[in-house]
């Protein structure tokens, strides 16, 4: 135990505000934050996940209703807004990368929720999450997505990779773009390790990161991960499903371009 732990023990002290708080507060979440975090847990998109909106009486969101998507299905544990922006912030820009063990406990929760937990394990072969670029791992020192699918892939006893997927070019901040500029931006920023792409066949993976928004990211990951050997995707010799987790989705929109 570090110095740091002595002196401000992390069950003490609320992870999204930093209220004091006791060690039995699930997640390590205040009364308010709780309340707070937009949880998935009414209606959702049948495609991505997302939490449908109130305006939206259909089964899909109005995104997934008005793009085509290259992976299976989306899960996720809460909208995105201002407490789930503050815990993502933290973790990725504050260096307090214990909250990635407890994003990783709500993903178990809302997955074994969705399956239980025998179900889960049977479902997916590996969780890989989405890498970042090493220019960018240099400077944060770590991978967000990879902290929180390793904590998410050990509590569902789950195999954990990340040496399969690889960045393979920086890409411009995406939350100014539109879905059409996401798409540009992101396509050919990721592959798969050449000798990594025997392991992938026929598998069934989930991908894990902290946030989804348009699908751009997962579509690209997708893309190469069903057809890693043609890129005019002709060879089938890939994974036979890739699915998604994500922490928090964006909101439910009706215009998304």
């Amino acid at each position: 135990m570090s110095v740091l732990d002595l002196l401000f023990p992390k069950g003490l002290y609320c992870i999204c505000c930093g209220k004091v708080i006791d060690e039995t507060r699930p997640y390590r979440l205040c009364n308010d934050c709780m309340d707070g975090i937009k949880w998935a847990g009414g209606r959702t998109c049948a495609k991505c996940g997302k939490v449908l909106s109130v305006a939206n009486p259909g089964e899909i969101c109005f995104n997934c209703r008005e793009h085509e998507h290259i992976f299976d299905k989306g899960y996720t544990c809460a909208e995105y807004g201002t407490h789930e922006r503050a815990l993502v912030f933290h973790l990725k820009y504050d260096g307090q990368t214990d909250i990635a063990d407890t994003i990783g406990e709500i993903m178990y929760d809302r997955m074994t929720a969705e399956f239980g937990e025998e179900e889960l394990r049977a479902k997916y072969d590996m969780v890989l999450p989405v890498p970042i670029h090493n220019s960018k791992r240099y400077l944060r020192g770590f991978n967000q997505a990879g902290l929180i699918a390793k904590a998410f892939a050990a509590r569902c006893g789950l195999h954990y990779d990340e040496d399969i997927l690889v960045r393979t070019k920086e890409t411009h901040i995406m939350r100014s773009l539109g879905p059409e500029e996401r798409k540009n931006n992101i396509r050919g920023a990721f592959g798969v390790r050449p000798w990594r792409k025997k392991d992938i066949a026929g598998t069934s993976i989930l991908v894990v990161d902290d946030i989804y928004t348009t699908g751009a990211t997962i579509d690209e990951i997708a893309t190469i991960l069903k057809y890693p050997h043609h890129e005019d995707r002709a060879d089938m010799a890939g994974a036979s499903r890739v699915d998604f987790l994500s922490f928090a989705s964006g909101a439910d929109v009706v215009k998304s371009n």
